[in-house]
């Protein structure tokens, strides 16, 4: 499944992925997550961009004029790359 904007769901990563490792530059949060396990916390249909902010919880995560910049330090095969604030 798909989620809207194109970002893959835990299940669809799950496909390829063991692991997850998100990463944040701005505060230097880091971690790594089997897939697994979240799959069993989240649910098979969460968008991987909503995960990354609840396993980064980040206080910057509703602020938009200084926002949180977690990523994923792996990501599927054919994902798109992050965007990255201007």
């Amino acid at each position: 499944m798909t989620v809207p904007h194109g970002s893959y769901s835990l299940g669809e990563a799950a496909a390829k992925l063991q692991m997850v490792r998100p990463t944040c530059a701005k505060c230097g949060r880091a971690g790594r997550f089997r897939i697994a396990r979240l799959l069993e916390q989240y649910g098979p249909d969460i968008a991987t961009p909503d995960l990354r902010h609840e396993l980064a919880q980040c206080p910057r995560r509703r602020d938009m004029s200084d926002p949180c910049q977690v990523e994923y330090v792996d990501r599927p095969a054919g994902s798109p790359a992050p965007s990255r604030p201007q």
